[in-house]
């Protein structure tokens, strides 16, 4: 009884890991196949404003009170959601950067990302949808 508990518990843990994997998605028809984790961080962090091909990218945020959104930028940058703020509020008080813009959902980032071929945003891996592409993961 023991052993099949613990198996239970085991897999609950690693399919709970598996449903809080993040995914940078873009539109299917973007030229953009892939990202590398350098590249996204730039992107979410304001350093570049357009894709490694020269096209323009308008990044997407969650709320900044979701957890999505801690849990993306703590698995991309390795950083604290309030030190995430921190960061913006001193480049958005020099001119220096503009945020990414801020949605409700991660419903409204693919409506977005559907609408507009510059949109990139992020959701969880269990919310993927075939009318998006795939072009990070961040665990």
């Amino acid at each position: 009884m023991m052993k099949y508990l613990i198996i239970l518990l085991s897999t609950l843990i690693v399919s709970l890991q598996a449903s809080a994997d993040m995914i940078v998605i873009c539109h299917p028809d973007s030229e953009v196949e892939q990202l590398s984790r350098k590249q996204v961080i730039d992107l979410y962090m304001g350093r570049v404003q357009h894709f490694p091909n020269g096209n323009k990218a308008s990044t997407l945020d969650l709320p900044s009170d979701s957890d999505q959104r801690a849990k993306f930028y703590k698995g991309l940058t390795g950083k604290s959601l309030s030190q995430i703020n921190a960061y913006w509020a001193r480049l958005i008080f020099a001119g220096r950067a503009t945020p990414p813009q801020a949605v409700q959902s991660s419903q409204e980032v693919i409506d977005t990302i559907m609408k507009d071929t510059t949109a990139i945003g992020y959701i969880r891996k269990s919310e993927l949808v075939d009318s998006v592409r795939v072009i990070a993961h961040v665990e």
